[in-house]
Protein backbone atom coordinates (compact mmCIF):
# COMPACT_ATOMS: atom_id res chain seq x y z
CA UNK A 1 0.00 0.00 0.00
CA UNK A 2 1.41 3.20 -1.03
CA UNK A 3 1.52 5.84 1.97
CA UNK A 4 -1.13 8.45 0.36
CA UNK A 5 -3.26 5.54 0.21
CA UNK A 6 -2.66 4.60 3.96
CA UNK A 7 -3.60 8.29 5.15
CA UNK A 8 -6.86 7.80 3.36
CA UNK A 9 -6.94 4.00 5.38
CA UNK A 10 -6.24 6.06 8.55
CA UNK A 11 -8.84 8.32 8.14
CA UNK A 12 -11.50 5.65 7.44
CA UNK A 13 -10.32 3.78 10.73
CA UNK A 14 -11.08 6.87 12.27
CA UNK A 15 -14.67 7.37 10.94
CA UNK A 16 -14.92 3.44 11.27
CA UNK A 17 -13.50 3.32 15.06
CA UNK A 18 -11.45 0.39 13.36
CA UNK A 19 -8.41 0.41 16.28
CA UNK A 20 -7.29 -2.52 14.76
CA UNK A 21 -6.56 -1.62 11.60
CA UNK A 22 -5.15 1.95 12.86
CA UNK A 23 -2.63 0.45 15.40
CA UNK A 24 -1.43 -1.48 12.14
CA UNK A 25 -0.89 1.38 9.76
CA UNK A 26 0.74 2.86 12.23
CA UNK A 27 4.32 2.74 14.34
CA UNK A 28 4.46 1.44 17.83
CA UNK A 29 6.55 4.49 18.28
CA UNK A 30 4.30 7.00 16.45
CA UNK A 31 4.65 10.66 17.57
CA UNK A 32 0.80 12.63 16.82
CA UNK A 33 0.96 16.38 17.83
CA UNK A 34 -1.85 17.67 18.22
CA UNK A 35 -2.78 21.39 17.91
CA UNK A 36 -3.38 23.71 21.30
CA UNK A 37 -7.27 24.19 21.92
CA UNK A 38 -8.43 20.94 20.17
CA UNK A 39 -9.56 18.15 21.80
CA UNK A 40 -6.73 16.12 22.83
CA UNK A 41 -4.06 19.03 22.88
CA UNK A 42 -0.90 17.86 23.11
CA UNK A 43 1.61 15.08 21.96
CA UNK A 44 1.12 11.77 22.29
CA UNK A 45 3.48 8.82 21.46
CA UNK A 46 1.90 5.58 20.01
CA UNK A 47 -1.13 4.22 18.63
CA UNK A 48 -2.97 3.42 21.89
CA UNK A 49 -2.62 7.06 22.98
CA UNK A 50 -3.72 8.58 20.08
CA UNK A 51 -6.81 6.70 19.99
CA UNK A 52 -7.37 7.06 23.94
CA UNK A 53 -6.47 10.89 24.31
CA UNK A 54 -6.99 12.03 21.15
CA UNK A 55 -9.94 10.03 19.61
CA UNK A 56 -12.00 10.10 22.48
CA UNK A 57 -11.58 13.27 22.99
CA UNK A 58 -13.21 14.85 19.84
CA UNK A 59 -15.86 12.23 20.65
CA UNK A 60 -16.53 13.86 24.34
CA UNK A 61 -16.11 17.44 23.06
CA UNK A 62 -17.66 17.44 19.85
CA UNK A 63 -20.74 16.02 18.39
CA UNK A 64 -21.34 15.01 14.59
CA UNK A 65 -17.50 15.73 13.36
CA UNK A 66 -16.27 15.16 10.24
CA UNK A 67 -13.04 15.88 8.66
CA UNK A 68 -13.34 17.07 5.02
CA UNK A 69 -10.60 16.30 2.70
CA UNK A 70 -10.10 18.70 -0.28
CA UNK A 71 -6.75 17.88 -1.50
CA UNK A 72 -4.00 15.82 -0.42
CA UNK A 73 -0.26 16.07 -1.55
CA UNK A 74 2.27 13.09 -1.89
CA UNK A 75 5.81 14.17 -1.00
CA UNK A 76 7.00 10.77 -0.91
CA UNK A 77 7.79 9.96 2.69
CA UNK A 78 5.52 13.09 3.74
CA UNK A 79 1.71 13.23 3.60
CA UNK A 80 0.09 16.72 3.16
CA UNK A 81 -3.46 16.61 3.73
CA UNK A 82 -5.53 19.99 3.14
CA UNK A 83 -9.21 20.12 4.68
CA UNK A 84 -11.53 21.15 7.35
CA UNK A 85 -13.13 20.02 10.73
CA UNK A 86 -16.98 20.23 10.74
CA UNK A 87 -19.68 19.33 13.74
CA UNK A 88 -21.37 20.86 16.71
CA UNK A 89 -19.39 21.98 19.89
CA UNK A 90 -20.78 19.50 23.10
CA UNK A 91 -21.39 22.16 25.19
CA UNK A 92 -22.71 25.03 23.50
CA UNK A 93 -24.55 23.38 20.61
CA UNK A 94 -23.00 25.76 18.18
CA UNK A 95 -21.86 24.32 14.73
CA UNK A 96 -17.98 25.23 13.34
CA UNK A 97 -15.99 24.73 10.09
CA UNK A 98 -12.23 25.40 10.43
CA UNK A 99 -9.63 24.91 8.45
CA UNK A 100 -7.06 22.41 8.91
CA UNK A 101 -4.05 20.48 7.38
CA UNK A 102 -2.15 17.26 8.09
CA UNK A 103 1.11 16.39 7.34
CA UNK A 104 2.07 12.35 7.97
CA UNK A 105 5.29 11.39 7.83
CA UNK A 106 6.19 7.95 7.28
CA UNK A 107 8.81 5.08 7.32
CA UNK A 108 9.08 1.59 5.71
CA UNK A 109 4.95 1.94 5.42
CA UNK A 110 4.06 2.87 9.15
CA UNK A 111 3.35 6.34 9.94
CA UNK A 112 6.06 7.56 12.33
CA UNK A 113 4.63 11.44 13.00
CA UNK A 114 1.49 13.52 12.72
CA UNK A 115 1.32 16.84 13.28
CA UNK A 116 -1.57 19.08 12.96
CA UNK A 117 -1.73 22.95 12.00
CA UNK A 118 -4.75 24.58 12.35
CA UNK A 119 -6.38 28.15 13.24
CA UNK A 120 -7.55 27.17 16.36
CA UNK A 121 -10.86 26.12 17.57
CA UNK A 122 -12.45 29.53 17.02
CA UNK A 123 -13.53 30.69 13.83
CA UNK A 124 -11.10 33.51 12.63
CA UNK A 125 -13.98 36.14 12.58
CA UNK A 126 -14.17 35.51 16.39
CA UNK A 127 -10.85 35.36 17.41
CA UNK A 128 -9.84 39.03 15.75
CA UNK A 129 -11.10 42.08 17.05
CA UNK A 130 -13.81 44.16 15.89
CA UNK A 131 -11.96 47.98 14.33
CA UNK A 132 -13.51 50.62 13.89
CA UNK A 133 -13.20 52.89 10.54
CA UNK A 134 -11.60 55.58 12.38
CA UNK A 135 -8.66 52.64 14.11
CA UNK A 136 -8.76 51.45 10.53
CA UNK A 137 -7.43 54.43 8.69
CA UNK A 138 -4.93 54.97 11.46
CA UNK A 139 -3.83 51.67 11.14
CA UNK A 140 -3.90 51.86 7.16
CA UNK A 141 -2.08 54.97 7.60
CA UNK A 142 0.80 53.94 9.99
CA UNK A 143 1.46 50.95 7.73
CA UNK A 144 1.91 52.93 4.70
Amino acid sequence: MKNKEVVFELYRCFRQQDVERFMQLCSPSIIWQQNHGFPGEGTHQGPSAVMNKVYKAFNFEWQRWSFIIERVLDAGDDIVVLGYFTGTNRDTQKRFKLAASHIYSFKDGKVIKFQQYTGGPKPVNQAIPKVGMAEARSLSAAIA
